[in-house]
């Protein structure tokens, strides 16, 4: 299905700080630092994030800065993505580039993956600013509540499980 795209303003680490709207989330997993970051670049997002239908690599493997890809959510929305930071099995870093609905103003999402005693730590951090009418304060909260925060939830927190029955 062809979409009409809006496009989002790029924005780099400044804004993960600085956002009006932020999302952390820190997971610890039982599984080394590669086995993590493997699936963090793969394609099977979709499996455990709620309201994510498909993710699709845009860009060639092996990615790196600059690789693109496309997040198809429920509801018909679909978000263009283009990775700015790329540290192979440790960091990712991407800015939303264009949207099928005029939602956002700015977003930047940061995965860093580090080893621990026992596997390895998922730092995650979701900053966004949203558009005329979806940043008034009422709307806003509302969208936070019941959409940005539950999704980030599911795609953090529900990685573990999906992790252990892929084993």
């Amino acid at each position: 299905m062809a979409h009409r795209w809006y496009p989002i303003l790029e924005a780099g680490d400044s804004f993960l700080a600085s956002a009006p709207m932020r999302h952390t989330r820190t997971v610890d997993l039982p599984f080394p630092p590669e086995e993590t970051w493997a699936v963090l670049t793969g394609d099977e997002a979709s499996s455990w994030t709620r309201g994510m239908e498909k993710l699709t690599w845009t860009s060639e493997r092996p990615f790196g800065v600059g690789t693109t890809r496309e997040i198809h959510m429920s509801g018909n929305f679909v978000l263009k993505e283009r990775f700015y930071r790329w540290d192979d099995g440790k960091r990712k870093t991407f800015t939303g580039t264009a949207a099928s609905r005029p939602i956002f103003r700015r977003l930047v999402e940061d995965y860093v993956v580090e080893p621990t005693p026992h596997g390895s730590r998922l730092r995650w951090l979701w900053a966004a600013e949203l558009r005329a009418p979806w940043d008034l304060p009422l709307v806003r909260h509302g969208l936070d509540r019941f959409l940005f925060a539950p999704t980030g939830r599911s795609h953090i927190d529900g990685l573990r499980a999906y992790m252990t029955t892929r084993r």
